[in-house]
This record gives C-alpha cells, sequence and structure tokens, in this order.
C-alpha cells in the first residue's frame, strides 16, 4: 500500500515539475505553444498561439544580434589565443542554437505540437490498461532526475547575481542578461531532449510492467482445459494493444530523434565546450574560485542526467525483448506465437540508438572520452604555461 502511495505522490510531483517547466520554456520563448485541457473531454492537448510565436522570434533576433555585438567586441580585446577560440566558438555554437530554435518555431511547429499530442495520447493509452490507472510520468527514479534538472536550471539563473551585485553598471548588467538569456535558451533544449528521452523510457517503463505483471498472469490462465472464449478475446485484445503501443512508442521516438537530431548535437557540442571554457578559467585562477568548480559541477551534471535518460530509455527498450521471450511459451496458440515472432523481429531492426547526425552515441562513454580530453588539454595548458614562464 505504501509502495503504491509512493509510486503515486512521485508521479504527481514529476507532472507538477514538468507543468512549471513548460510554463518556464515559454517564458524563454523556446516553447510558443500553450498545453492545457480540451474543454471538451478535458484531455491535454497542444495547441499554437501564432501572436506569441512572432512575438518571440523577434525577440530572439534582437537579443542574438546584440548578444554578437557585444561578445564579437569582447574576443576582439582579449590577448590569449586559448581563450579567444573557445569563447568565440562558444559564441558561434549559442548563435547557431538560436538559428535552430527560429527554424523550429518557423517550419516545425506544427509536427512539433504533434508530437506533443502524440506523447500525451500514449501516456493515456498506457494509463488506460489495468494496473495502470495511477501512473501519470514515471516514478521516484524520473522524479529524482528531473529535480537535478531543476537545480541546474535554477543555478543557471542566479549564479552571475553576485558578480552583478558587485561590479553594477548599466552596461555589464545587460552583458549579464544577454549572456544569461542565450546560455538559458541553449541549455533548455539540452532540458527538453532530457525530458523527451525520460518520457520515452517511462512508457517504455509502464508499458514492462504491465507486461510482467498484469498480462503475464492472465496469459498463464489461458490453459486449454477451462479457457473460455471471453478471456481469450480479452488476452487477445491486451495483447494486440500492447504490441500496437511498442510501436507508437518506437514511431513517436523516431520522429522525435528526427526533430532534435541537429539541437541535440549543437547542445552537447555547446555544454562541452563551457566546461572547457570554465576549466580554462579555473586553470588561469590557479584551482581557486569556488563559484567555478560549482559552475563546471552544473554542466558535468546536465551531461550526465542526458546521458542516464538515454541509457535508461536504451535499456527499458531492451527489456520488451526479454518479456517477450518470457511470455513466449506461456500459451500454446499458434497465431500468438506468430504476433510475438513478427514483433521481435521488428525490435530487432528498430534497435533504439541516440546518435546524433551519426557522429557519436550519446552514452556515459561519451562523457568519459571528453573528460579524458579536457584532462589532456589543460595538462597541456599548464605545462605551456610553465615553460613560458620560465623563458
Amino acid at each position: 500500500m505504501f509502495g503504491s502511495r509512493f509510486r503515486l505522490s512521485a508521479s504527481s510531483a514529476t507532472a507538477r515539475i514538468l507543468r512549471y517547466a513548460c510554463n518556464y520554456a515559454t517564458a524563454l520563448g523556446v516553447i510558443t505553444f500553450r498545453v492545457e485541457c480540451n474543454r471538451g473531454d478535458g484531455r491535454l492537448v497542444a495547441q499554437q498561439r501564432r501572436w506569441f510565436k512572432w512575438l518571440s522570434m523577434l525577440f530572439r533576433i534582437l537579443i542574438s544580434y546584440l548578444y554578437c555585438h557585444f561578445y564579437g567586441s569582447f574576443i576582439i580585446v582579449l590577448q590569449n589565443i586559448h581563450f579567444q577560440l573557445i569563447v568565440g566558438v562558444r559564441m558561434l555554437c549559442s548563435l547557431i542554437c538560436a538559428l535552430v530554435i527560429l527554424m523550429m518555431q518557423f517550419w516545425y511547429e506544427e509536427q512539433l505540437i504533434a508530437l506533443v499530442n502524440t506523447f500525451l495520447q500514449l501516456f493515456r493509452r498506457v494509463k488506460s490498461l489495468p494496473g495502470c490507472q495511477d501512473m501519470c510520468f514515471g516514478g521516484h527514479r524520473e522524479l529524482i532526475l528531473l529535480l537535478f534538472g531543476v537545480l541546474c536550471q535554477i543555478y543557471q539563473c542566479f549564479y552571475l547575481l553576485p558578480t552583478l551585485i558587485d561590479e553594477f553598471n548599466i552596461e555589464f548588467t545587460f552583458t549579464v542578461f544577454l549572456e544569461t538569456y542565450s546560455s538559458l535558451s541553449t541549455a533548455i533544449i539540452c532540458y527538453i531532449c532530457f525530458v523527451g528521452y525520460l518520457s520515452v523510457g517511462a512508457l517504455y517503463h509502464h508499458i514492462n510492467r504491465y507486461i510482467r505483471h498484469e498480462l503475464r498472469d492472465q496469459l498463464e490462465k489461458l490453459k486449454p482445459s477451462n479457457e473460455s472464449r471471453a478471456q481469450r478475446k480479452a488476452a487477445s485484445y491486451r495483447l494486440d494493444e500492447c504490441l500496437a503501443i511498442y510501436e507508437d512508442i518506437q514511431r513517436v521516438s523516431r520522429e522525435f530523434q528526427r526533430l532534435f537530431d541537429v539541437p541535440l548535437c549543437l547542445a552537447i557540442i555547446f555544454g562541452f565546450l563551457t566546461m572547457a571554457l570554465v576549466s580554462f578559467f579555473v586553470v588561469l585562477n590557479q584551482f581557486n574560485g569556488f563559484a567555478m568548480w560549482v559552475l563546471e559541477m552544473k554542466i558535468f551534471l546536465e551531461m550526465l542526467l542526458l546521458t542516464l535518460s538515454i541509457q535508461g530509455t536504451i535499456h527499458n527498450s531492451r527489456v520488451v525483448r526479454r518479456l517477450s521471450l518470457e511470455n513466449y511459451y506461456l500459451t500454446e496458440r499458434s497465431d500468438w506465437h506468430k504476433k510475438l515472432e513478427m514483433f521481435l523481429s521488428r525490435l530487432n531492426y528498430n534497435e533504439f540508438r541516440v546518435r546524433p547526425l551519426g557522429l557519436f552515441d550519446v552514452s556515459n562513454e561519451l562523457i568519459l572520452v571528453f573528460l579524458s580530453a579536457l584532462v589532456t588539454y589543460l595538462t597541456y595548458i599548464i605545462q605551456y604555461g610553465m615553460q613560458s614562464n620560465q623563458l
């Protein structure tokens, strides 16, 4: 009983966090549509807001122009060539991310709305299955990951506030605003990808739990000696519904990857470049400065959360194969065996992988590769500085 209550409270808490995150992304002008209850049946649906879309696009174009102007002047006066290179590439990635947001709002808004409505419809279909009525969005794992993601976003909003208070002037305040807005817009892309893959993983998790308990028990009861036509028809309907939900989850995950392939790649590159920039600052300050270390850990945590959500989704998608094989011999009906064989063959053909632009697989190994490259780069910088001082 207590476990059921905890799952229900965790799912309710994650639903609230997602609602606030949607409002947060709307305030940043990244999400231009609204998600509200339909007056007819009370279901959540995503709907267009054309006036807000054009207003957000015009505001982002203005901010991008000012950001390019101020940071272009800042890069010119820098003396260190390594610092110039990192800041310049980071500014370029930020401008490209702004351009990608504008393109998605202008050309792909209808597809994004259809994708969100498909996600909501899938959650309703899973929730309508017997034993899944208390399901909202994931459990305690999803809640913990979302809480860490919220903490990262809160720190991103206010980490420059102490510096702003100490060196308050109009020009510096405006520069901090441009930096914060551009960084938050890029970070929210990473957060949307994080929530998207977490949603796919939650769908896999709930449908796997249903097959492991509810459907398996019903299939075990279908023995040739005591099965009735009504029981056989109900079990067949549930099996067909589960297979259809699995295929729809695969379809929506492929559509999500198609739309967010480029934004995800840019967000990962931007995050790694920001980590390199902050690490360079730490080296220049001779490893002093608590705020820089916290910022470094925050960026690392964002990348880790993204990879954990993707790794969890990959794991849950592979659990489907094991469950299908376990349930294969629970019944002797040949028509059900054919359904499961065809389903398993489609699963093997459409294996779930996240490979942005075909360049690299997003996994925990990617973070290890980057950290090893970053340590090598910083070691080179330290040795170069020591040799320069000796000369």
